[in-house]
C-alpha cells in the first residue's frame, strides 16, 4: 500500500484543523493509502527554555522528519498549515522535496490579508518560495487564491473547502442531559460558541453583548466552548466575565472532546461566532449541520460559505450592540430561526458534506503521488 506522510496539528489540542486531518485520514483513501502522522502542535512544549532550547528542539525536528522520509518510501507529503507557522512549512517543504517526494500544502490560515502585506522583507521572500516549491497548494476559498496568485502568479493553487461529515445528530435526551450537566434550565435560550478563546474570535465582544441581553431577558444563556487560543486569553476572559458580572449568563467550558461538539450544538438554539479573522470554519460547518441559526461576521472566506439567501445573520466585527440586536432578535421570531436554520442546514447538504469534497482529493492525490 501507498505510504502518504501528513503533518498537522493532532488532538490534543483540539480544533478545526485537527478534525479536518483526522477526516482525512480516516477517510475511504485509507484504503488505497497508509497514512503516518508528524505530528504538528501550535506551540512548543513549556519546559522549553530560552531561544536556543527552542533553537534545538526545532532543528531536532526537521532532522527525524528527514530521516524519516530517507527512511521510508513515501509517494507524498501532505502538509497542513497555519499561517504563523509559514516558516516552518517552508522547510518541511524544501526537506521533502530534497528527499525527492512531492508535497501537497494544504493552507488552513486565517488572514493572509494581512500576513503578506504586513510581512517584513524577509518573511515576503520565504514566503514566495514556500509558495512556488510544493507540486500543488489548497486554500479554502477563491478570494484567497487570488490573493496567492498576486504574490506567485505561477503558484499552481486550487480551492477545496472544509468538509464535515453528515453524522446522525445526538437525540433530545443528549442534548437535554448536557443542558443538565452544565447546570443550564431546559426552557433558557441557549446560545453556542464553538472555537479558541481570544480576541480574534470576538470572545470579549460575546461578553460585552451579554452583559447588554441578560439585563434584557436572562434566560438567554451562551456558552463559550473552547481552549483559549493566545497564553493568557482564558483567564483574561474569565476575568471580564466577573467584571461584567455575568457569570450566571455566560459559561466558559475550556477545552472540551471533539466528539462533545454536537452534544453542545443539539442542545444550542443559536450559534454564534463574531470573529475578527478566519479561514473557513469548521465550527460553522458543523453549526450548518445541526441546522442551527447562525450569527456571524462576513470576514474572509466566510461569505462564500453561505450561498443560498436567507441562512445566516451577518454582523461587522466588533460591535457587540450588534450581536445583542441579533441574539435578541432571534429569540423572539422563531419562525425566523427555523428558516436560518433549515437554509443553513440546506447549503451544508449542497457543498459542505465530506463526501463531494473526496472526490477532488483522491483526484489530486492519484496525480501527485510518485510511483
Amino acid at each position: 500500500m501507498k505510504r502518504v506522510l501528513v503533518i498537522g496539528p493532532v488532538p490534543p489540542p483540539e480544533g478545526g484543523i485537527a478534525s479536518v486531518l483526522q477526516d482525512l485520514v480516516n477517510s475511504e483513501l485509507s484504503l488505497s493509502y497508509r497514512f503516518d502522522l508528524f505530528p504538528r502542535q501550535p506551540s512548543l512544549p513549556e519546559h522549553l527554555r530560552g531561544p536556543s532550547q527552542r533553537t534545538v528542539y526545532r532543528l531536532r525536528r526537521f532532522l527525524r522528519f528527514f530521516i524519516v522520509l530517507l527512511r521510508d518510501r513515501y509517494v507524498l507529503v501532505h502538509i497542513h498549515s497555519p499561517d504563523a507557522a509559514f516558516l516552518g512549512t517552508v522547510i518541511f517543504t524544501a526537506l521533502a522535496r530534497l528527499a525527492g517526494v512531492p508535497v501537497l500544502l494544504h493552507l488552513h490560515g486565517t488572514d493572509w490579508q494581512s500576513f503578506y502585506p504586513e510581512a517584513s522583507g524577509f518573511r515576503k521572500m520565504y514566503t514566495r518560495v514556500g509558495l512556488r516549491m510544493p507540486q500543488r497548494v489548497l486554500v479554502l476559498y477563491e478570494l484567497w487564491k487570488d490573493e496567492i496568485l498576486q504574490i506567485v502568479p505561477r503558484s499552481r493553487v486550487a480551492v477545496l473547502r472544509n468538509m464535515a461529515h453528515d453524522n446522525i445528530s445526538p437525540s433530545e435526551e443528549e442534548a437535554r442531559d448536557l443542558r443538565d450537566r452544565w447546570g443550564i434550565a431546559q426552557d433558557d435560550f441557549l446560545v453556542v460558541t464553538v472555537g479558541s478563546v481570544g480576541k480574534r474570535k470576538g470572545t470579549f465582544d460575546i461578553l460585552e453583548a451579554a452583559a447588554d441581553v441578560a439585563q434584557r431577558d436572562p434566560r438567554i444563556k451562551f456558552v463559550l466552548v473552547g481552549a483559549e487560543e493566545k497564553p493568557g486569553e482564558f483567564a483574561q476572559a474569565q476575568r471580564r466575565r466577573q467584571q461584567l458580572v455575568v457569570e450566571k449568563s455566560v459559561i466558559l467550558t475550556g477545552e472540551v472532546p471533539r466528539e462533545t461538539v454536537p452534544h453542545f450544538l443539539a442542545a444550542a438554539d443559536v450559534f454564534l461566532l463574531p470573529t475578527y479573522f478566519e479561514g473557513m470554519p469548521v465550527s460553522i460547518l458543523e453549526a450548518m449541520r445541526a441546522g442551527l441559526a447562525i450569527v456571524t461576521t462576513p470576514v474572509a472566506g466566510v461569505p462564500e460559505m453561505f450561498t443560498a439567501e436567507g441562512s445566516c445573520i451577518f454582523i461587522q466585527p466588533g460591535f457587540p450592540d450588534r450581536i445583542a440586536a441579533a441574539i435578541l432578535r432571534l429569540r423572539e421570531d422563531g419562525s425566523l430561526r427555523q428558516s436560518l436554520g433549515q437554509n443553513a442546514r440546506a447549503v451544508f447538504e449542497e457543498r459542505f458534506e465530506f463526501s463531494r469534497g473526496m472526490e477532488q482529493v483522491k483526484r489530486l492525490y492519484a496525480s501527485l503521488a510518485k510511483t
